[in-house]
């Protein structure tokens, strides 16, 4: 089997990296947030069930359709199990959607993927031949994932809840710190990574990019689909769209890395998604932007 150059220490970065980013999340995610799931639970159920639903399956209908190396087929599946990530927060407020909504999903995913990502991961992987196959090779279980998530996700949440709850101003400081530092973090890391296995990549470049452009559209597809058939208004399609766009592919490359030995194929699809679906959540914010604007230049004729 074909491996990435990787070694302890940057998996102690990306862990590390990776808990800074869902520290800061937790660390700006307030009880009103939870609250409003509660008090209007229509948009952030449609968001849930079309990334924890939807995605995962039509993710797994995509990889039985095309004929894909085994550790490709598995890393989409391990993305598509995968939460949204904080960054849409980011994006969302940039394309003019409801930034709260986009928070509440979020926060509420990171949360119920403790215990539905490795459900659905092994669930949908068991139902691709190939990716099973490799899946039963490696001899990883759900549980050996739940123990990485508590890790990575469900100790840096609480930590953080804890510190907002009894230190808000530590908390408001710290959040700031965290949103640039995580940020400029992850970036460095994907960028040493893509360069020490750049013979990797530029090898393996037009299929991976095909492979995470079909597969980040199908995902922004059945996030805007889904809101749009539940009648949501446009700002929370915005945020739907988004939260279901932009996964936590950091999460599902410290997964690999982790559970799966930096398995070749897992790795490449986790990293290229790490970095594409940055540039299609830009490109939508944009694309938003520069509708909101002809709008209201039409509006004022």
């Amino acid at each position: 089997m074909t491996e990435i150059h990787y070694d302890a220490a940057q998996q102690w970065v990306l862990n590390l990296t990776l808990a800074m980013m869902v520290l800061g999340l937790a660390l700006d995610v307030r009880p009103k947030d939870f609250l409003r799931v509660v008090q209007t639970p229509k948009a952030p159920l449609i968001g849930l069930v079309a990334q924890f639903i939807l995605l995962p399956a039509f993710t797994c209908l995509l990889t039985v359709m095309l004929d894909l190396p085994a550790g490709v087929e598995l890393g989409m599946i391990l993305v598509a199990a995968c939460p949204g990530g904080a960054l849409s927060n980011f994006i969302t407020h940039l394309s003019g959607g409801n930034t709260a909504l986009s928070i509440s999903i979020t926060a509420v995913s990171s949360l119920v993927a403790v215990v539905m990502l490795p459900i659905n991961f092994v669930f949908w992987a068991g139902l691709n031949p190939v990716a099973n196959e490799l899946l039963l090779d490696i001899n990883v279980n759900g549980f050996d994932i739940l123990k990485s998530l508590l890790i990575v996700l469900a100790i840096p949440l609480f930590l953080g809840f804890m510190v907002q709850r009894y230190l808000p101003v530590v908390a408001r400081w710290l959040h700031h710190v965290l949103k640039y530092l995580s940020l400029i973090a992850l970036i460095a890391f994907i960028l040493v990574a893509v360069l020490r296995n750049q013979d990797h990549f530029i090898h393996h470049f037009f299929m991976l990019f095909s492979v995470v452009l079909a597969h980040n559209a199908l995902a922004l597809a059945i996030g805007y689909f889904s809101s749009s058939a539940a009648g949501l208004n446009l700002a929370d399609k915005k945020a739907v769209t988004l939260e279901v766009g932009m996964q936590n592919s950091s999460l599902a490359i410290a997964i690999v890395f982790t559970q799966f030995d930096a398995q070749y194929g897992m790795a490449l699809i986790s990293a290229f998604w790490g970095t594409w679906h940055i540039v299609s959540g830009v490109a939508f914010a944009a694309l938003c932007r520069i509708s909101m604007k002809n709008k209201n230049f039409k509006g004022a004729l």
